[in-house]
């Protein structure tokens, strides 16, 4: 029996502090430890940006104005053309020497217009004595150039003549005359020419008794 009362006692006393403590929570709860957990508050998105002002288009350059077109030097008209020729002329006992400077003027590389001047020296060995004449003359003559190197040639001609002959002078005479002929021309450097003639005398007169040939061969210079 005084085991059992003293275990009674016990569980009492275990059961009147357990009530003790059961019955003041507050007390409890005083030593208790309370973690609070506060979340930040949420963040305001920001307002969504505007996108920055479009830059106005640069002004369009205006087209720069067209260069005013260069004139393109024009061609002149002609070159002058300084030259000269010696001539020859045979016929049977006929032989003819002359010396002739001339000036022309050719035009769109065609028609050549000229003057000439001119000396010659004949002498016909037909007569029993001998006939030479010393003869000066100038003439107008046009060339035309078919082809570039080829041409056409009519020369009009006056001549102032006299004659010689066994030892006596005979007055002197003058004459007219028409030459018809062509040739050829080459240039040899710039400016620089050569040209070869043949022409025949049309009329008929002392000077010219018959219709030999005259071959000139010459050059000149072109400006």
């Amino acid at each position: 029996m005084p085991r059992l009362s003293w275990v009674c006692s016990c569980l009492a006393a275990v059961g009147v502090f357990g009530v003790a403590t059961i019955s003041d929570p507050a007390a409890a709860q005083g030593t208790t430890e309370v973690e609070v957990i506060s979340e930040p508050p949420p963040q305001a998105e920001p307002p969504p940006s505007e996108p920055p002002p479009s830059e106005p288009p640069p002004d369009e350059v205006p087209p720069a104005p067209p260069l005013p077109e260069l004139e393109k030097p024009k061609e002149p008209l002609g070159h002058l053309r300084v030259g000269g020729g010696i001539g020859l002329g045979f016929a049977n006992d006929l032989i003819a020497v002359g010396v002739a400077p001339q000036v022309s003027y050719i035009m769109k590389r065609i028609v050549e217009p000229g003057v000439s001047i001119r000396y010659q020296f004949t002498r016909d060995r037909v007569p029993i004595e001998p006939i030479t004449w010393h003869t000066y003359g100038a003439s107008l003559f046009v060339r035309v150039f078919p082809i570039q190197q080829l041409f056409l040639l009519v020369e009009g001609e006056v001549i102032n003549t006299g004659r010689k002959q066994g030892g006596i002078r005979f007055p002197r005479e003058t004459y007219g005359n028409l030459l018809l002929g062509g040739g050829f021309m080459i240039g040899l450097a710039k400016g620089v020419f050569v040209a070869t003639s043949l022409k025949v005398p049309v009329l008929r007169n002392p000077f010219y008794p018959t219709a030999f040939p005259i071959i000139s061969v010459g050059g000149g210079y072109g400006f």
